[in-house]
């Protein structure tokens, strides 16, 4: 299966299992940019914006997926570091 479809079929499990708390489609978007092959990704929301993200939206989407299980985040290192968010295929249970 190939990466996008796993992300797809993840977020849509999630919706199907927990209505009150919908992935928009973007969600699938971002994830696909951010994660094209490994399980972690520490790019910095000015690079997502850069890759056509709306800087506001992808806060409130990473928000959403971490409360989803989908992603874990840890902080950058340093000042200027960016965090390191990890993919996590099935959602882990919160």
């Amino acid at each position: 299966m190939s990466r996008r479809t796993e992300i797809e079929a993840a977020i849509a499990a999630h919706n199907d299992t927990d209505p009150e708390a919908l992935l928009p489609p973007a969600a699938a978007r971002l994830l696909i940019a951010m994660f094209p092959r490994r399980e972690v990704c520490q790019r910095s929301l000015d690079d997502l914006a850069r890759a056509g993200f709306d800087r506001r939206g992808v806060v409130r989407l990473l928000h959403a997926l971490v409360e989803a299980g989908l992603l874990s985040k840890d902080r950058g290192l340093g000042l200027r570091a960016p965090n390191i968010y990890r993919l996590h295929l099935p959602p882990v249970q919160r």
